[in-house]
């Protein structure tokens, strides 16, 4: 029998250390799982699709540039909304489950639980940009500003993933079922359709451009435009950037003290 005094002492894990390993199990566990995928790949392809083949000759006669570099930056900010939604979804389903609790009693630090699913969302949404990219360039898309500007608008998507992120996971923990979070979409697709990506802000009713302009989506489209067909950057990505933070601050406490609440309840 092994004498408790030879026992190793148990080490710290480092809260980034803990954040990148619930990350990892983050995105394996949704890459098993069709409703992530279509929401964060599928969905948005076919919407790019749809908006460039139906619409795209429409929007750029309207004078806003190409319509491509529009639709594409808009599609995938949708491809990060819609994303979350269903890995808010899948979170509802861990905590029902009791997977929270179970992962709670882990001798981690906790922190590292909502920081890992923020840094999951980041990637996921990377990973969705990347490929919505790959999908826009035979109908002419183009990294105009060179390839480390087009990382730099992959990035832009990723930071406004997080930015989401945060109010959708504070809601997901303290809603009591996935009716709650789905009624998001209402909102999400009012941020669709008035936003300018899909219309020059210019077209709007003159009471509704203010809101257009600066709502979360239209600094972050303009953002990604800049940075592949050319144009302002350094205005948008600040705007984009408080967004984030912004978010961040006012919901970032709720949706730690939910996520323990939701570990703890059971």
């Amino acid at each position: 029998m092994t004498d408790a005094a030879s026992w190793p002492a148990r080490q710290a894990v480092p809260v980034l250390r803990q954040s990148v390993v619930q990350a990892s199990a983050l995105l394996r566990s949704w890459s098993r799982d069709p409703g992530i995928v279509v929401q964060s790949i599928v969905f948005p392809v076919f919407l790019l699709l749809m908006f460039q083949l139906v619409l795209g000759k429409t929007v750029t006669s309207m004078g806003g540039g190409d319509s491509i570099f529009g639709n594409t930056g808009l599609v995938a900010l949708v491809g990060a909304l819609f994303g979350t939604l269903a890995t808010a979804i899948s979170l509802i389903h861990e905590r029902d489950t009791g997977l929270l609790a179970r992962m709670w009693t882990l001798p981690v630090p906790r922190p590292g639980f909502l920081v890992g699913r923020l840094l999951a969302e980041a990637v996921r949404t990377g990973i969705a940009t990347v490929v919505l990219f790959a999908v826009a360039i035979p109908l002419g898309f183009r990294f105009e500003q060179g390839i480390a500007a087009g990382i730099g608008a992959v990035l832009v998507a990723m930071v406004f993933a997080v930015g989401i992120a945060v109010p959708v996971i504070a809601m997901a923990t303290v809603a009591s079922g996935r009716q709650a979070v789905q009624q998001l979409n209402g909102f999400f697709l009012l941020l669709l359709f008035f936003n300018g990506g899909f219309a020059p802000v210019s077209e709007y009713p003159g009471w509704l451009q203010p809101v257009v302009r600066y709502q979360p989506m239209t600094p972050a489209i303009d953002t990604v435009r800049g940075l592949t067909e050319g144009g302002p950057v350094a205005e948008p990505l600040a705007i984009t950037v408080l967004w984030t933070v912004g978010l961040i601050i006012v919901f970032g406490p709720v949706a730690f003290r939910g996520y323990r609440h939701a570990a703890e309840r059971r």
